[in-house]
């Protein structure tokens, strides 16, 4: 399927995730379908007076499942947990014997901020105990292809591990160029996706001092409001999202299970502002044509956009641009939803864990809500779905991110067909 020459078929066997709603896949799917915020007063540390008192946090199951040493959650970044969580639940969903030939499984999970957490507890040991108390444990907490070495690490995985950054659009990136190696005959197997641990004192401060975030301190629930009329700024949120990526006849050949299938990914640069997207949403538009293009499909094909929809003012509204100018006629009739409504903005993990959430509908047809849409911006020309409802008509799914930089990527996700 699609225009490219490289024919291999990419196709999602495992998926794993946790999330502000969610510590596993099914936990996460069922609080979609019920529309539960994530979003909270902020309780894993100490916020102080400062001007934005709410994220969206989670609470991390029982770690012991999921690692061989208790000593290393001591020692490892919080982003690393999230991605190894993640992982590990892709990698034991999918089925995968990784003593089967694991020189051709490999790891692509990337992260927008890397070990936010480690920079700032050795800052503060700085301050009171001096240089000679930096933990030897710092730089693996700290550099942001741990995570996927970890992962790569305790699973036994031996073929291609690394990581990327692209801020918001890491995740989607990361499935690009694992595809791509799926495609390019240097992997069967990417375990692939994005973690995120920024909700502390930097990053809170960070994106709240620029004017990022949403400060409706009293209503936490109902901060986040893709499209709303009276959206003022995103809900930093945390975690992960892995999907397990495999080349159709070595899934087939194993009898894996098949959600769906990853055939179009688009990618480019506005070019234009560190932070603010191009005006025009030419960028976003070429990414997702790009897209659409590789998946061998028409704009009215695409049933469902799942789209960047963060909360703030002028995001949403650029991308209401770039989804009415790629889809012409069906741009505001075409079904679209912001799963950030929920589970707050995860940066780098952003679109990993969105991914998990397009599966569902080849799964069960479920479409999720995008909550907290009051009233629909005047100015904002989507069909935007305020309500869950079931569609098993839907064979493709757009699904963007558009990332500081101007850096933009979309995947098509389309149900799978022999």
């Amino acid at each position: 399927m699609g225009s490219n020459f490289l024919q291999r078929r990419v196709v999602v066997t495992g998926l794993g995730t946790v999330n502000p709603i969610g510590n596993d896949v099914k936990e996460y799917w069922d609080n979609l379908e019920k529309g539960k915020s994530g979003t909270r007063k902020i309780q894993n540390f100490d916020i102080g007076d400062y001007e934005i008192q709410i994220a969206a946090e989670l609470d991390l199951p029982d770690l012991q499942p999921y690692f061989s040493s208790r000593k290393m959650i001591r020692r490892i970044d919080r982003y690393m947990i999230f991605s190894h969580v993640a992982g590990m639940q892709a990698l034991r969903d999918s089925g995968l014997d990784v003593n089967i030939n694991p020189e051709r499984y490999g790891t692509l999970i990337g992260t927008g901020a890397g070990g936010v957490n480690s920079h700032v507890n050795t800052i503060r040991q700085f301050d009171t105990k001096g240089m000679s108390s930096t933990s030897p444990f710092y730089i693996i907490g700290c550099i942001p292809n741990t995570g996927s070495a970890f992962f790569a690490q305790e699973a036994g995985l031996k073929g291609p591990s690394f990581s990327l950054n692209s801020a918001c659009s890491t995740g989607n990136h990361a499935f690009g160029v694992a595809a791509s190696l799926i495609k390019m005959g240097m992997a069967d197997v990417m375990f692939a996706g994005g973690s995120e641990s920024a909700v502390n004192e930097a990053g809170i401060s960070a994106f709240g001092n620029i004017g990022a975030l949403s400060n409706r301190n009293d209503s936490p629930e109902t901060a986040s409001r893709p499209f709303d009329k009276d959206r003022n700024g995103f809900i930093l949120g945390e975690g992960a999202g892995v999907l397990c990526l495999e080349e159709l006849e070595h899934a087939k050949a194993r009898g894996a299970k098949i959600y769906g299938e990853l055939t179009g990914y688009g990618f480019s640069c506005d070019a234009h502002d560190l932070v603010a997207p191009h005006p025009e949403a030419e960028g976003a538009v070429r990414a997702m044509k790009m897209a659409i293009e590789e998946a061998g499909i028409t704009s009215d094909e695409v049933g469902l956009v799942n789209c960047h929809g963060t909360s703030t003012p002028l995001g949403d509204q650029i991308e209401s641009i770039a989804i009415n100018k790629v889809m012409g006629d069906w741009g505001d009739k075409i079904p679209v939803h912001s799963t950030k409504s929920m589970v707050g903005h995860l940066l780098g993990g952003a679109s990993a864990v969105e991914a998990v959430a397009d599966m569902r509908v080849f799964v069960d047809g479920t479409v999720h809500p995008t909550i907290n849409v009051f009233e629909l911006d005047p100015e904002i020309y989507l069909n935007v779905i305020t309500e869950t409802y079931k569609d098993n008509s839907i064979d493709h799914i757009l699904s963007n991110s558009f990332g500081f930089g101007g850096q933009n990527a979309a995947v098509v996700f389309s149900r799978y067909k022999d």
